[in-house]
């Protein structure tokens, strides 16, 4: 096992889940967003493909950190139905999904201009949500997340703005504008709550991390574009340990960083992956890949690099899921030292 260190915390690779799967199964498609959704158990939306082969690749995936398949549910819709009559259950371009205190499910759809609700059974129960600008209209909604009385934080990433709803829709309040002060967004895409209750908000375009209070009010800010330890080029979310550490998925860098609770470059991630489990199932289906894989040079060490972090979670565990789009998979580590007092563990 190879370890990431830079005291007093080290970060250790402990293994992957994951691989391409169309249509359904053990994989994923496109993955898009990751939340926790219960005891040592995940959910994942993917947002596939609009290749008609592959309609049924748009789907929540919800499985245990072993890489159990618990469940699967949701459906892709023909682009000719997808309008806002779609049938409840269905997607389009889903970008991202939050799981309540109760085990249901809602998913952004920026295509459909909707949320879509599940309960924990993956039955569809509800959907909401109208296109524009006006108070609880959105467009293009992206990041999700549920504070700890099931009100939905929402980043209406064209409208460069947070809007608060219910879990049923009802809208509440709202901040920001499109900019580059504080407070302002330049297309938000992730949001993250953390244990204080306080909303972290990945600003994609601005290339930076901005907090607020619940309520919205400015609390701080870091990041600059740039790919040196500490910048950022067009991070899509963010996520807080219980001990105030943040992980940013560092898009295109390839990266996942790490802050302390003051923004303060800690070390960076860059991939260790191995194969997963999935991973195993389907290569030694085929001899001939598995005889590619022995000739490939160098294969591991071009495999377990990050290609595209697009989103991260972490548990109460210390353990911290980094998401892949392009490879279709995550990545987990165990967070192993922590320093209490001083402002950052």
């Amino acid at each position: 096992m190879v370890t990431a260190e830079i005291a007093p915390i080290t970060f250790q690779y402990s293994h992957t889940i994951g691989r391409q799967e169309n249509r359904s199964g053990s994989g994923f498609f496109y993955p898009v967003d990751i939340a926790r959704s219960g005891k040592n158990q995940l959910s994942v939306i993917s947002r596939g493909s609009e290749t008609p082969a592959f309609f049924p690749c748009k789907r929540v995936t919800v499985f245990t950190v072993d890489e159990e398949l618990v469940q699967e549910f949701g459906q892709k819709i023909p682009p000719e139905e997808a309008d806002e009559n779609a049938p409840a259950g269905t997607f389009m371009w889903p970008t991202a999904l939050a799981v309540d205190s109760e085990g249901n499910t809602c998913v952004a759809d920026e295509w459909l201009q909707r949320i879509t609700v599940f309960n924990k059974d993956g039955e569809c129960t509800g959907k909401w949500g109208r296109e524009g600008s006006g108070d609880g209209e959105f467009n293009k909604p992206s990041g999700l997340a549920f504070d700890s009385q099931n009100n939905l934080y929402l980043v209406d990433s064209y409208n460069h703005r947070v809007q608060v709803f219910s879990r049923d829709g009802e809208y509440k309040f709202q901040w920001g504008s499109e900019g580059t002060g504080d407070g302002q967004f330049s297309f938000p895409w992730g949001i993250e709550i953390d244990y204080d209750g306080n909303v972290w908000v990945a600003d994609w375009r601005n290339d930076r991390i901005q907090k607020f209070a619940p309520d919205g009010a400015f609390l701080m800010k870091f990041g600059s574009s740039g790919d040196g330890d500490g910048q950022l080029n067009h991070p899509t979310k963010v996520a807080v340990d219980k001990e105030g550490i943040i992980y940013v998925a560092d898009f295109k860098n390839d990266r996942l960083q790490v802050f302390d609770s003051e923004g303060n470059f800690i070390t960076k991630l860059l991939g260790e992956a191995t194969l997963s489990s999935w991973g195993r199932e389907r290569v030694q289906l085929d001899p001939t890949i598995v005889k590619a894989r022995e000739m490939a040079h160098n294969l591991h060490e071009r495999e377990k690099l990050f290609h595209g972090p697009i989103s991260v979670e972490v548990d109460d565990e210390g353990r911290i899921f980094v998401l892949e789009c392009p490879r279709q998979r995550l990545q987990v580590y165990h967070k192993q030292h922590a320093l209490f007092g001083g402002g950052q563990l």
